[in-house]
């Protein structure tokens, strides 16, 4: 994959958990807070095709691409637009170099 800075269109914003306890160590509250944003490589990689038909996909993959920070975290959600995104596996430099990070994730489709 050969990305170009000039391909990055996609405002994304990085979304961290923060969660309040009490003195015992109960969860009272489960937050996002906001710890950056970055442009981006958006792509949609998933779709599920049956006997030649379209299935309702439930699940929908994207890879997004930035350039390379060491700051994003296996735990962060990414707000892309309207959708909440999840991460389904680490970050990885793209082709082992620290120019690029690509990030997989998975956005789930509400029926509706």
């Amino acid at each position: 994959m050969r990305v170009s800075m000039s391909e990055l269109r996609h405002r994304i914003t990085f979304l961290r958990p923060v969660t309040d306890t009490d003195d015992e160590g109960n969860i009272l509250a489960q937050t996002t807070q906001e710890v950056g944003k970055a442009w981006a490589l958006v792509l949609p990689f998933a779709a599920k095709i049956s006997d030649g038909y379209a299935e309702k996909v439930q699940e929908v993959d994207y890879r997004i691409v930035i350039r390379y920070c060491k700051d994003v975290k296996v735990t962060d959600r990414i707000r892309w637009g309207d959708k909440t995104l999840t991460p389904i596996a680490p970050p990885y430099p793209l082709g082992g170099k620290k120019r690029w990070l690509v990030m997989e994730c998975r956005e789930l489709v509400e029926d509706g």
